[in-house]
């Protein structure tokens, strides 16, 4: 199919008559016969959808006329960008080098609201991606109208080889019907088969259109005051005052040779960006967080491979950075470097390592085999003084019979520590999975030698040898309120290298999905764990744990205005935080994590989490420690550029020290963001944060002379006040210049 070229561009009003009829949309391409994918697989769209094509020398135009009979349940909302995945809305796939590997994603709700992302079949897609583009959506008493007008210059796509020659891209339309849980596509995407650029559709057109910028430059200049607890030296805190300090930074994107893009930095700052949630009690290992700063996110599936050995939040306080990524022909790269001021300003005053910092690189480089095969190797470094960690190895996903996928890396680490010793070792992973409209199976065995460590990647256990597998079952039987249900199986077994069993664990689910945005799974899980005087020194020998757990989640949206959800369950399980100098004991436990989401008016959300879990001895009953978070997240979107958001959080602990050495904490932060952003890049930022704790204002136990006993307590908690131990007020303000 062609996209015909315009002689006028088309706008909202062309397109909301009942009967489309206007002279710019009658020739412009029209895209009908949408098919659901979910919940009826393969069945047309239960509401009418006509799709509108056509584009100028500047930009591609994409209008979207969606009808409802029931136009009063559409969902719409003023949100935040990148956030309307529970409203209706409209998207467009763009794969603009036909690799059907990579794409470039839109999306809009009824309001004209927008989200996009870079979507990789590999990884799914990436919403850290922003560019410059417009959308305009109404709701009208048929339906809604959405229309899309995105710049050439915002995209990224080959030359031809000769001037004026048409260029093919991939194409997927898709339109999501909130109060139906449906999704429906152009062309039709089948859930049979693996993967979704495999199914675009090829258009034609785009000729002589004006290509992307070459260049973008974006400062930035902060202004901030801050109070904070200064802890470096751990015999001497203090507060820190700072006033009216000034800090400038600047952010380039340079594009090379069309799809290579260099992305540099200096001094960064992430003082907008949202917060992750505080980790769940109770936890072995260190827990995963998901990155939120958008120089680490961008881009960040070039550097994704089975084994992870790209996790940038490890990376607290960079300088400089640089980035490399993209494709030329079947090959795919990342290169990324950045240094670390964090352990230099860690560092008490005096200190020879004062002021010194970490380098973390990390390099990628794949190769396309065939439709959706590919072989990569790579190469990550993190260097600090005069230790090292490196680790690099050889990787392949192999795609077969449109259902089945192979994916397998091997490692190799060397590593020098900082008392100069060294350690080496090896990390092996291969897993099988397949897809149809009813299975979704996967199993792996993964296998990591006792030297082997990653610095830049996400890392928990050495020394096992690992076997796990999932197994998911949909019925779909076409009736109303129910639009799949079944069964879900996952099960582990994990060994050391000396063939000792360490841990099993399995997990039976049963999944309902319904209508009215509702799903009810009750689950039962049951394993054991052994754990060793390595492990723990305070054990004298092996001891075996059993564990188990009986819940339930549950979510549901029945209306637009109102979101719950619930997941609680019963059981037993492993104290991680025993007493000083005990073992990991067993204790009982119960969990209770409710959260519920208004939505009052179009612009305002109102989100709120509340999370308790409560451990008990089993012989006694006795209280082990209760854990408490209450996390809220408040935003008022005036329009689509003008914001105000609000975050709490309330953590809490209640230990009893015959149980855990666990201390009695209190914990509230708050952040206030007033946000103005025209368009991605260019935006003006006015916040305050602040974080009160249980802590004793004298900070430490002091002395006749006021120094800090060493022998004594460090930031002795206290049952009786809070102390305000950081606060920042700050207004930033950066702008996008293109070039």
């Amino acid at each position: 199919m062609s996209v015909p070229v315009l002689s006028s561009a088309p706008r909202l009003e062309d397109f909301l008559d009942t009967d489309v009829h206007s002279p710019v949309s009658r020739n412009m391409l029209n895209i009908s016969g949408f098919v659901q994918r979910y919940p009826l697989d393969g069945r047309p769209v239960s509401e009418e959808t006509t799709a509108y094509v056509g584009s100028t020398p500047r930009y591609l135009y994409i209008a979207f006329v969606c009808k409802d009979r029931n136009p009063k349940l559409i969902r719409a909302h003023l949100k935040r960008h990148d956030s309307i995945g529970d409203d209706d809305f409209v998207e467009v796939t763009l794969d603009t080098f036909r690799d059907r590997r990579r794409a470039f994603v839109f999306q809009s709700n009824a309001l004209g609201t927008q989200a996009d992302a870079l979507y990789s079949e590999q990884t799914g897609a990436d919403y850290s991606f922003d560019t410059v583009w417009d959308s305009w959506g109404r709701l009208t008493p048929s339906g809604y109208v959405v229309l899309m007008r995105i710049p050439f210059a915002s995209l990224r796509f080959s030359q031809t080889a000769m001037l004026g020659q048409p260029r093919i891209w991939g194409i997927v339309l898709q339109r999501a019907i909130s109060h139906e849980n449906e999704n429906a596509f152009w062309p039709q995407i089948k859930r049979e088969i693996a993967g979704r650029l495999t199914q675009d559709a090829p258009i034609s057109g785009f000729a002589d259109v004006q290509r992307g910028h070459n260049m973008q430059i974006e400062p930035y200049f902060l202004a901030r005051s801050a109070r904070t607890l200064n802890t470096a030296d751990s015999q001497n805190p203090y507060f820190s005052n700072k006033h009216l300090q000034g800090f400038t930074g600047l952010d380039t994107k340079i594009v090379l040779r069309d799809s290579l893009v260099l992305d540099t930095t200096y001094n960064p700052d992430f003082s907008q960006v949202d917060v992750n949630d505080p980790a769940p009690p109770n936890q072995r290992f260190q827990p995963f967080f998901h990155e939120q700063r958008p120089f680490f996110l961008e881009n960040s599936s070039y550097f994704s491979s089975p084994i992870n050995l790209y996790y940038t939040n490890h990376i607290v306080a960079p300088e400089f950075g640089e980035r490399l990524t993209g494709k030329l022909g079947p090959w795919a790269a990342g290169i990324l470097d950045v240094d670390d001021r964090k352990p230099g300003q860690d560092a008490p005053a005096g200190s020879p390592e004062r002021g010194t910092r970490a380098r973390f690189d990390v390099a990628r480089l794949s190769r396309d085999l065939g439709q959706q095969s590919s072989a990569g190797i790579i190469y990550a470094d993190h260097e600090y003084l005069n230790t090292y960690n490196r680790a690099g190895g050889v990787d392949y996903r192999y795609r077969f019979k449109e259902r089945w996928t192979m994916t397998g890396q091997a490692i190799a680490s060397g590593t020098k520590n900082s008392d100069t010793s060294t350690q080496s070792g090896q990390s092996y992973v291969q897993s099988v999975s397949y897809s149809d409209a009813h299975v979704n199976y996967w199993t792996s065995y993964n296998d990591t030698s006792p030297g082997f460590l990653t610095k830049t990647g996400f890392f928990r256990r050495p020394d096992i040898r690992e076997v796990s597998g999932e197994l998911f079952y949909n019925f779909r039987p076409n009736k109303k309120g129910i639009l799949s249900h079944g069964p879900s199986l996952f099960s582990e077994r994990t060994w050391d290298h000396s063939g000792l069993p360490l841990d099993q664990y399995s997990d039976f689910t049963y999944n309902f999905q319904m209508t009215h945005r509702t799903s009810l799974s009750p689950f039962v899980e049951v394993g054991e764990e052994r754990l060793r005087p390595s492990d723990y020194a305070a054990l004298p020998a092996d001891v075996q744990y059993h564990e188990d757990a009986v819940g339930l989640s549950f979510y549901t949206s029945p209306v637009q205005q109102l979101a719950v959800g619930f997941t609680g369950y019963t059981g037993k399980a492993v104290n991680y935080y025993p007493a000083v100098n005990q073992g990991p004991s067993p204790v009982d436990v119960d969990s209770t994590d409710l959260s519920v989401e208004l939505k009052p008016t179009v612009g305002l959300d109102l989100q709120s989490r509340y999370e308790f879990d409560h451990f008990t001895d089993p012989s006694s009953g006795a209280l082990a420690y209760d854990s408490h978070l209450l996390v809220t997240r408040w935003n008022l979107q005036m329009n689509k550029a003008l914001s105000f958001r609000v975050i709490g959080e309330y953590l809490s602990t209640i230990p009893n020290d015959k149980f855990t050495d666990l201390p009695n904490t209190r914990d509230i932060f708050a952040n206030a963001l007033l946000k103005y952003e025209p368009h991605p890049g260019t935006a003006v930022y006015l916040g305050y944060t602040t974080n009160f704790q249980n802590l004793d204002s004298a900070l430490c136990d002091r002395e006749s002379d006021g120094r800090c006993n060493p022998s004594g307590a460090i930031l002795p908690r206290t049952n009786t006040s809070m102390l305000n131990d950081s606060r920042t007020l700050y207004l930033k303000m950066n702008y996008l210049f293109r070039f």
